[in-house]
């Protein structure tokens, strides 16, 4: 006799939920270090304009306009970044959690598999020594 776990579509289910909560985690994730790069890319686009203000010593009323504004810009993409990067700072965590859950619901769905393949090789052991048990008994009549 073969062992079949009667949940095992079930099972099915629930490793498929954890294999797209990690992707999802991973995709998570990922984004998460694109904001951090762009974010340190603005940085030093900032510190580059910082520079440039620095190193002109007569600088025209429209530089100086010119130079404060590009700080705006590059100053307000930062902000919204920085709310991005709050955002998928949540979201990973989110997923983190779920990861975690469906981590913990399969390897219970595991455990109940290996549960009921351990209490099937009992049965199937026991009904083998009753067999072998019989066939001791039926050798042991025909030779008295």
């Amino acid at each position: 006799m073969k062992f079949t776990f009667s949940f095992q579509k079930v099972l099915d289910v629930k490793e498929k939920e954890q294999e797209i909560a990690k992707q999802e985690y991973g995709t998570t994730k990922l984004r998460q270090l694109e904001l951090a790069e762009e974010m340190e890319g603005l940085e030093a686009v900032k510190e580059n304009v910082f520079n440039q203000y620095n190193d002109v010593d007569r600088k025209t009323v429209k530089e100086i306009l010119a130079f404060q504004q590009e700080i705006d810009h590059v100053s307000l993409r930062m902000k919204r970044l920085e709310d991005q990067s709050q955002q998928i700072h949540q979201e990973v965590e989110q997923k983190h959690q779920v990861l975690i859950n469906k981590n913990q619901e399969t390897k219970m769905w595991n455990q109940w598999k290996e549960k009921s393949m351990e209490a099937f090789q009992k049965r199937l052991n026991r009904s083998e020594q009753a067999m072998l048990d019989e066939m001791a008994v039926l050798r042991y009549t025909r030779r008295t």
